[in-house]
Formats: structure tokens, C-alpha cells, sequence
């Protein structure tokens, strides 16, 4: 979809707060990566490493800081920050390619009389909206969502096509939600009677913050006693999933396919990446960082990085190191 022509590298400055230096009326038409933007888009250099890059872009412009601009072949707009600049630039460009919505609910949906809703709602078609539930104002809600019994979802919140929402969820303002994500299933809780599993039925809720956004197929298990709970400004990957009664604090980020196990505590602005396990019942203090593949088995209260994923290596040195491994015990006692 081609952008306003009007929108220039002067205006683009002005709505990002960056110097400029280069032609304020050239016309722009969206963001690019260093290598692949073309002679109308804007690129960003966050990194060093990618230096041959941009000595070798077409970019029409891009956003660093002001140590690379003697490597810079083109305008450029000095930033701070050039990774949070892009950032911004990029709702920048989404305001200008998307189009207004459609307000309307389709014919196709089933919605309960019992159910109060907001000004400004979009229900896609099969979609089902339950007794007692709530949706506020601006909200979007796709095709085939199911949205379970008193569950509520605050104004401006965007839930994509096939989410499940069970009954009994608190949804926040200004969440996204994408496909196949669902909120509210029951966690793993069994107790065992005569060698046989019987079910701890899960009675709590999901509550979400404001600004929280699931990745697809995420799925966040209700509450057995008590809630689960993620903060304000939460971010998950797709494929993430959160077991009963976890509670992860605010601009806490999770990255694709990890896990973590019910009732553990995640502070605020963490960072754990793709990958990784997190026991049952410990505390994961704020401000730590886990890098990709760890498991972590006990708690963590002092802020930092933490790791204990194994880096690739040459196969046959890995076999020699993990047969030293298997050794070590005993090669401690000697």
C-alpha cells in the first residue's frame, strides 16, 4: 500500500524529535533493512557489526547515532537511540498504511443479549461473546474468537482471529492479542488417589495489565486458588506458555517457546529469552536477564544476566567434553 506523499524526511524528523541533515522534502514510502532498503525508504543502524552495510546502502536515509555518521553514504537522522527510533518510526509508517477500520458487527457472530459492549466495537464473523461479558470501547475482535462468560476486556484492545478467552478473564486497554493464543485454561494440577490422578479443578482468573501483547499460539493458564496475573506492558513471544498462578511484573518480555511452571514469581523489566524453563514455585527477582536455553531451578533475587544453556561447538569436541563431563565428579575428588 503506497503512503501519503506527503510525508518527507523533514516530517518524519519532526514526528520521531531528530536532527536531520540532508533534503527535508524528499519523499519516503516505508523502512527497510540497511541491505535491502531501496532510494525511497528509511533503515536504522543499532549495531557496529552491520558498519559494511551501511556503508553500502541505498537506503534513502537512516537512523543512527551520531558516532557513524562520517560511515553513512546518505541523509541520516541522529538518534540517541537509533534501535527505539526505528521503533517508533514504525507506527509512524503503520498510521499511515492502515486503513480506518470497519466498525461493525458481523451477522455471522453470536453475541449474548447479556453481554454489554462498548462504542466503536468490530466482532468478525463466528465469533462468540458469552453471557455477562464486557468489552469497552475501540475494541477489535476477529474472526472465530470465543469469548467465555463475565470475562472483560478493556477499551482499545485488539484480539486477532481464533483466540480462546475462558470464562471469568480480565483483559487490560491497549492489548494485542494474536491468533490462536489461549487464556484461561486449566494448568496441570492433579492430586493422586489409589494410583490414580484426580483433578484439581481451577476456580481462579487471568488478569492482564494495560499495553500487554501475546504472541500467537500463547497459552496462559487460569488461577487453581488465586489468580495468574501479567503486568502492565508485558510482552510474550509466540508459543509461550504460563502456567497457574504465575505472576510476571511490569515490561517484563519473554521470547518464543519458553515456559515457565505454576506459582513462580517473574519481577519487573526482565528479559528471558527463547527456550527456556523455569521451575515451579521460585522467585525471579527485577531486572534479570536469562539468556536462550537456560533452566532455571531455583531462585534468582540479584539483578543480572544468567545462563546455562551450552554454546554450540565443533561436534567432535562437544563428545569429548561431554564425556569429561560425565568424569568431572570424580576428577573433583582426585
Amino acid at each position: 500500500m503506497s503512503l501519503d506523499p506527503a510525508l518527507t524526511l523533514g516530517l518524519l524528523a519532526k514526528k520521531l524529535g531528530l536532527k536531520l541533515v540532508g533534503d527535508e522534502n524528499k519523499s519516503i514510502s516505508g523502512l527497510g533493512t540497511l541491505n535491502e532498503a531501496n532510494d525511497t525508504q528509511v533503515s536504522f543502524l543499532s549495531r557496529s557489526s552491520y558498519l559494511k552495510q551501511l556503508n553500502e546502502t541505498k537506503a534513502a536515509a537512516v537512523i543512527l547515532s551520531e558516532e557513524h555518521i562520517d560511515s553513512c553514504p546518505c541523509d541520516y537522522l541522529i538518534s540517541k537511540d537509533p534501535y527505539l527510533s526505528y521503533a517508533k518510526a514504525s507506527h509512524v509508517f503503520k498510521e499511515l498504511m492502515h486503513t480506518k477500520k470497519e466498525v461493525m458487527i458481523s451477522e455471522l457472530s453470536e453475541v449474548s443479549p447479556e453481554a454489554k459492549l462498548g462504542k466503536n466495537i468490530s466482532i468478525g464473523s463466528y465469533s462468540v461473546i458469552s453471557d455477562g461479558a464486557v468489552i469497552g470501547d475501540n475494541v477489535e475482535i476477529g474472526s472465530g474468537v470465543y469469548i467465555g462468560k463475565n470475562s472483560k476486556i478493556e477499551e482499545s484492545t485488539i484480539i486477532y482471529p481464533n483466540v480462546s478467552i475462558y470464562h471469568d478473564i480480565e483483559i487490560g486497554s491497549f492489548c494485542i492479542i494474536h491468533s490462536g493464543s489461549v487464556l484461561g485454561s486449566d494448568g496441570l494440577g492433579f492430586a493422586k488417589e489409589n494410583g490414580e490422578w484426580f483433578k484439581i479443578e481451577h476456580l481462579g482468573k487471568v488478569i492482564l495489565g494495560t499495553k500487554v501483547e501475546l504472541g500467537a499460539n500463547c497459552s496462559i493458564d487460569r488461577g487453581s486458588a488465586g489468580n495468574t496475573v501479567l503486568g502492565n506492558n508485558v510482552k510474550l513471544d509466540n508459543g509461550v506458555h504460563i502456567a497457574h498462578n504465575v505472576t510476571i511484573g511490569d515490561s517484563t518480555a519473554i521470547a518464543a517457546n519458553s515456559a515457565i511452571a505454576g506459582s513462580t514469581q517473574i519481577g519487573k523489566n526482565c528479559t528471558i529469552s527463547g527456550n527456556c524453563g523455569i521451575i515451579d514455585n521460585i522467585i525471579i527477582g527485577d531486572e534479570v536477564n536469562i539468556t536462550a536455553l537456560t533452566l532455571v531451578t531455583k531462585s534468582i533475587l540479584k539483578p543480572g544476566t544468567y545462563s546455562s544453556g551450552t554454546p554450540v561447538m565443533d561436534h567432535g569436541l562437544w563428545k569429548k567434553n561431554a564425556v569429561a563431563f560425565k568424569k568431572l565428579k570424580d576428577l573433583i575428588k582426585k
